[in-house]
């Protein structure tokens, strides 16, 4: 894949090799997709937004919490 950089991103891009964190400037977008990955893609970070859009729904009446003998169904008869 070929792509050109232009702007702040070709200045990022040069100045990320010139200082050294990178060789080229094809790691240097290697290393920033994996940092974007780190930081926004993050198993923490997709479970903690599913968890906002379940609250979201259940606040907009679109889900309900169950309660736990609804939860365990015909396990229910389990609960102390």
């Amino acid at each position: 894949m070929n792509v050109i950089f232009r702007g702040k991103t070709k200045e990022i891009l040069e100045s990320m090799v010139k200082e050294g964190y990178a060789n080229t400037q094809s790691e240097a977008v290697r290393l920033a997709v994996i940092d974007f990955g780190e930081h926004h893609l993050s198993e923490v970070e997709l479970v903690n937004r599913k968890l906002d859009k379940l609250n979201k729904d259940i606040e907009e009446g679109k889900s309900r919490l169950l309660d736990p003998k609804e939860a365990l169904g015909k396990y229910a008869k389990f609960l102390k």
